[in-house]
């Protein structure tokens, strides 16, 4: 009871403290809770299952203290935690300073830079997803720089920070992310190449290359992960390729449909644990996906409530179908100019 009671004290006083002191706060929370029915291909109905599920419960918090000086934060409300470890379902907390137009500085948990679309949605907005996405650890304390141009269309971010592999803290392991973001109008990348350290001296690399293209109403996503250690002897062993397309209707009603595909023939499957070099898409993995589905909005001229149903499945041994209704909602608390 005392860890709860001191829970809801730091979430609820920290904005209050700090009003004072700023030009801008927006206290925001996000929430989703769906209905799924999962059918396996390979059994009787009666090992089917059901259920409601709370998904998501955030609360984000971002203030701009002057003109030089901005904060954010997201803290996961339905994930577990302590009061030794309250970082541990802290989403991100960094501070930028903004060097001038074009340089800003960031340190804090930060997103690790990693590119792709998928991997840079919000989870409340993933319904479902490739078998990397599900496992990389995304969060790390870390200090970034990022630079754009004057045009605003290329920002270059290089991002010194904790491995997301590590497991405690002081573990002397490191990631080093150099992401590209441009902006070209019907045409964006999130682009990414990656050292990162799994064990002492011992690094995965990656090149993530996200693409998205945009016409009218139509969205495609296109991503490719390639994952790479010294030791192997195919360059192209160990990788994912996501494709997601949407395409709005209206105002109102969104239609999707997206699949996937990972695959780690780096090392046998028979490889002991403790030797992996991929520990997201494990040795001996060909895992594929696929689905479809709807977005619908019942609010005029806001996206803070949905409304959203698909069906998706994939090629793991119980081949599974999950039949998914969910809602969800933002509600913005605060949002105001001091």
């Amino acid at each position: 009871m005392k860890k709860r009671i001191l829970y809801f004290l730091i979430l609820t006083l920290f904005p209050i403290l700090i009003f004072s002191q700023e030009k801008h706060v927006s206290l925001k929370f996000d929430a989703r809770v769906d209905f799924d029915y999962f059918h396996f291909m390979d059994s009787d109905e009666a090992d089917d299952k059901s259920g409601f599920a709370g998904k998501y419960l955030n609360v984000m918090l971002d203030g701009r203290i002057n003109d030089k000086v901005e904060y954010h934060w997201r803290q996961r409300l339905n994930r577990t935690n302590s009061l030794t470890e309250f970082f541990t379902a802290t989403d991100w907390a960094y501070i930028d300073y903004h060097l001038n137009d074009n340089f800003t500085l960031s340190a804090g948990k930060q997103v690790v830079a990693i590119g792709g679309f998928e991997y840079d949605y919000a989870p409340i907005d993933v319904f479902f997803w490739s078998d990397f996405w599900a496992n990389i650890p995304c969060y790390q304390l870390g200090v970034s720089i990022a630079g754009k141009d004057n045009s605003g269309r290329n920002t270059l971010l290089f991002q010194f920070a904790n491995s997301p592999f590590s497991k405690v803290v002081y573990e002397s392991l490191y990631s080093y992310n150099l992401l590209w973001k441009g902006n070209f109008g019907w045409f964006k990348t999130l682009y990414s190449v990656n050292m990162i350290e799994y064990e002492q001296g011992d690094f995965i690399n990656y090149i993530a290359l996200g693409n998205q293209f945009v016409v009218g109403g139509f969205t495609l996503d296109l991503d490719y992960t390639n994952r790479y250690h010294g030791k192997q002897e195919s360059f192209f062993s160990d990788f994912s390729i996501v494709a997601n397309a949407k395409y709005s209707i209206n105002d109102k009603w969104n239609v999707f449909v997206k699949g996937g595909y990972d695959q780690n023939k780096s090392q046998k499957p028979s490889t002991p644990v403790s030797d992996y070099w991929d520990v997201c898409v494990v040795p001996g993995t060909e895992y594929a996906f696929c689905g479809g589905g709807l977005e619908f909005f019942p609010l005029n001229n806001s996206r803070d409530l949905r409304v959203h149903a698909f069906c998706a499945g994939n090629n793991t041994a119980s081949q599974p179908v999950n039949f998914n209704v969910g809602i969800t909602w933002k509600m913005k608390v605060l949002d105001k100019q001091y």
